[in-house]
């Protein structure tokens, strides 16, 4: 009994020996390992020193010391640009020796004749004559009508006015209307009469008597385009009415 539990201890023992020695093995894989960053990340920063060292040198032109080695760094200085040598000055041609007539003597050309001296320019003055003007004449435009309406019954009787474009208010209040019928049973702005669509057209402005076309009797409007001939009748009672002529 009692050699069955040394030798069970005996094992344990063992076991656990070689159980630390791999945890010893995998510890020092993994500092070796952590030594190898650590240098490469220490030469890729050295490196990136130096190259930057390196590009601030070559572009200002001063001289830096090597990060990694402590020497001094020269950029290269430039090439310099080629020479030319300038081109060969020609030597003046010879003078032409002058023409002899077989006699031995000098041709002599005859020489042109004096031209007279250019006079200054003087620009031309031009006196105004106002009789030389020229008259605008101007086209004469076309107005464009879109007829008229006459009163035929009311306070209004007789009296015209031209449908504008921008059109007009008939009622009883002048101060929200350009044509005024002064008559009670008339709403303050009764109807609005204009063109639109080219046409000459009413509106009723929801008076209180009514809008009618031709005949009192028919139904009340609250729009409608005017032909020629045509009678607007305000009021159910018939108190003012106007005709349109194109």
């Amino acid at each position: 009994m009692d050699h069955s539990l040394v030798a069970l201890a005996l094992h344990q023992v063992d076991t656990d020996n070689s159980l630390w020695i791999i945890i010893g093995v995998v510890l020092f894989i993994l500092f070796f390992l952590v030594v190898i960053i650590a240098i490469a990340v220490v030469v890729f920063i050295m490196m990136r020193k130096k190259k930057k060292a390196q590009e601030l040198a070559a572009s200002s032109g001063a001289v830096l010391p090597d990060v990694a080695t402590g020497a001094s760094y020269q950029p290269a200085a430039p090439e310099a640009a080629p020479t030319y040598e300038p081109a060969p000055a020609y030597e003046a041609a010879p003078p032409v020796a002058e023409d002899l007539s077989p006699a031995g003597e000098e041709t002599r050309w005859p020489s042109a004749p004096d031209m007279p001296a250019a006079e200054p320019y003087e620009p031309e003055t031009v006196e105004f004559d106002p009789s030389r003007t020229v008259a605008i004449i101007r086209e004469p435009t076309v107005e464009i009508s879109y007829g008229k309406i006459k009163f035929v019954s009311g306070v209004l009787t007789g009296e015209e006015f031209a449908v504008e474009a921008d059109g007009a208010y008939i009622g009883r209040e002048p101060s929200l209307c350009q044509i005024v019928v002064s008559d009670p049973r008339i709403s303050k702005r009764h109807l609005w009469v204009g063109v639109r669509d080219g046409a000459a057209t009413v509106v009723d402005q929801e008076s209180r008597n009514g809008t009618f076309i031709n005949d009192p009797r028919s139904e009340r409007i609250h729009e409608a385009k005017l032909n020629s001939g045509d009678t607007v009748i305000m009021g159910e009672s018939d108190v003012a009415r106007f005709e349109y002529q194109s």
